[in-house]
């Protein structure tokens, strides 16, 4: 009898902790979601073989749609490239081939020409492109002849004017001294023929200088001659280039001039100018902060 009780009162104590643990439980549940919403469950979903067959013929066809519109782009891009590629052979048969646009000598534009170098020779010259396509006439190779075969040009650019035409600038030399042979300098020491330019009021030009420096030595004296004012040119009967750094002046009156070196030829020619005024044969202005008269 005994044991029977003591049997059922530990059920009880038992059942009575495990509700007291529910009641625990769901109060902790309670309190950390009260606002707390249930989620739906998913389920899956069995079609019909009907309705199986309305999706896979959908699908099919979205298929199909891309597979067309990929082939429309790839034929639609292929298109754009073969049109290209015939713009691009068009264009290069009409400029290259075609007699559309041929060189007319008589559409040539010479700038910067003159009485050494006329318009009239210059399109002479280019003749001989006449009729051949301007994108196949070598501007270089022809600004390269034309000043080869006229020492009066400086400097020459060719380029060519659509249609048919081409532009050619000149820069000619600017001759300040002239040649015991009667041939011009400029003051780059260039020597270049005189063809009918009037050479008697330039200062005449000698040189004894060495043939491998006789270019620095006409350079010299040109500039030495560029640096006179006019009232001194008209007496200068030449100027003598010795060296590089020796040039001297002989005037018409016989007298001398001792210049030395190209440089600082403005302040030696106003020293000359007041030195000029005064009795004297020979006249030093190498230095020209302390310059000499002899005579």
């Amino acid at each position: 009898m005994t044991s029977r009780k003591s049997s059922f009162s530990r059920r009880s104590k038992a059942t009575e902790v495990s509700k007291n643990t529910r009641v625990r439980t769901n109060r902790r549940q309670a309190s950390r979601g009260e606002k707390a919403v249930s989620l739906p469950q998913s389920r899956k979903v069995t079609l019909a073989s009907k309705d199986r067959a309305v999706v896979s013929s959908g699908l099919a066809q979205r298929r199909e749609e891309i597979a067309q519109i990929k082939r429309r782009t790839r034929l639609r891009r292929g298109g754009i490239g073969a049109l290209i590629v015939v713009i691009i052979v068009a264009l290069g048969y009409l400029f290259w081939f075609s007699p559309v646009f041929a060189y007319d000598p008589g559409k040539t534009r010479v700038v910067g020409a003159s009485a050494q170098v006329s318009a009239g020779q210059i399109k002479e010259e280019l003749s001989a492109y006449a009729g051949q396509p301007l994108m196949r006439v070598p501007t270089g190779q022809v600004a390269a002849t034309l000043q080869k075969e006229n020492p009066w040009i400086k400097q020459i650019g060719v380029s060519r004017e659509f249609p048919r035409g081409m532009v050619v600038h000149l820069t000619l030399r600017n001759p300040v001294a002239k040649t015991t042979q009667g041939s011009l300098v400029d003051l780059e020491g260039k020597v270049f023929p005189a063809k009918g330019f009037e050479v008697s009021n330039l200062v005449t030009i000698a040189s004894s200088c060495r043939a491998s420096d006789n270019r620095d030595c006409l350079k010299s004296a040109a500039s030495v001659v560029e640096s006179l004012p006019p009232e001194i040119t008209k007496k200068t009967q030449q100027a003598q280039a010795i060296r590089p750094e020796n040039i001297e002046l002989q005037l018409a009156s016989g007298q001398k001039v001792i210049w030395g070196a190209s440089k600082d030829n403005q302040k030696k020619a106003q020293v000359l100018s007041v030195l000029l005024q005064r009795g004297g044969s020979v006249y030093n202005v190498t230095d020209y902060a302390h310059p000499t008269i002899i005579g």
